[in-house]
């Protein structure tokens, strides 16, 4: 069933090719400059890649072309790419349109050295094996529609904090997508947005639309803006305090084992900023019931 609803969803991308692939160039005057080719877009003040036929595994795009810059990567640009495994979009890059990398299917890394803007729908559905694109230093507000269906060895992605919407199946059917960062910004997130995305957990802010859309949907989340707590004399770090934790003091005081992350806060019971004799002391005594005043066990934040 699942993988009928994968092929469904992609089925829509592969009507939209066939009905406008062929006209994306033929409109306007383009030029061919070896394997690329640009059209003047934005009042001829720039260029946008509208095809490519080289057969590098490892693309990049130049800057200008005749003192023009290139700035965007246009529609069906690297449709159906078979041998790009990495590519390049220099900085002058700001937008990537609609299907531009569509079933670029051994497209592993996606490498960004501009200010990105914009990324269309579909730009990189279908590509099943990218698995690296840091969009966490990009400007675009929205992560469109379809934009990584079926991306299935995409395990985490970043968004920045510019970004304000989700469109319906952004992330769907992303098999090993296991983290995904969501800032506060984000006012809308689809339904399907992560639809077949089983494995996914939504790293967010508490009270964010991000955090109530994973409880509302039963998704695994972290809260990035949690507080991490600690009790008092719980020197090991297990969750309780006991005799064991008097033993590590002691065992660390007389260099016989190592500190763990944290020791230091949680075994300074008198909260002197040292880790002392007197502190194993009072969580014996604390143990043996003869402490009824001590903040032992009590929780405090780091």
């Amino acid at each position: 069933m699942k993988f009928t609803n994968r092929i469904v969803s992609l089925l829509l991308c592969v009507l939209m090719i066939s009905a406008v692939a062929c006209l994306s160039v033929s409109a306007s005057t383009v030029y061919p400059v070896g394997n690329w080719v640009y059209e003047k877009i934005n009042n001829n003040t720039e260029f946008e890649v509208v095809g490519y036929s080289g057969s590098s595994s490892n693309v990049s795009t130049a800057n200008y072309h005749n003192f023009i810059p290139i700035a965007s990567i246009g529609e069906y640009a690297f449709l159906d790419n078979s041998t790009m495994s990495k590519i390049t979009l220099g900085p002058n890059i700001h937008s990537i349109q609609n299907n531009a990398f569509l079933n670029a299917a051994n497209l592993k890394t996606v490498v960004i050295e501009g200010a990105l803007s914009f990324v269309g729908k579909f730009a990189f559905a279908g590509c099943t094996s990218l698995n690296e694109i840091n969009l966490a230093d990009s400007k675009i507000t929205t992560v469109s529609s379809y934009v990584f269906h079926s991306c299935s060895e995409l395990t985490e992605v970043t968004l920045p904090d510019t970004v304000t919407t989700i469109e319906e199946n952004a992330f769907a059917y992303c098999d090993n997508l296991k983290k995904i960062v969501i800032p506060a910004t984000v006012t809308y997130i689809d339904g399907e947005a992560f639809s077949g995305s089983d494995n996914v957990v939504i790293h967010c802010y508490e009270n964010s639309l991000a955090h109530r859309y994973a409880v509302n949907n039963n998704i695994p989340y972290v809260l990035l803006d949690a507080k991490e707590t600690y009790l008092l004399g719980d020197a090991d770090n297990d969750g309780v305090v006991t005799v064991l934790d008097a033993t590590l003091i002691q065992l660390v005081l007389a260099s016989k084992t190592e500190k763990i992350d944290g020791f230091d806060t949680r075994a300074d019971i008198d909260n002197d900023g040292v880790v002392s004799i007197l502190d194993a002391t009072s969580i014996q005594q604390y143990m043996a019931g003869l402490l009824t005043d001590s903040n032992i066990g009590k929780v405090y934040e780091y």
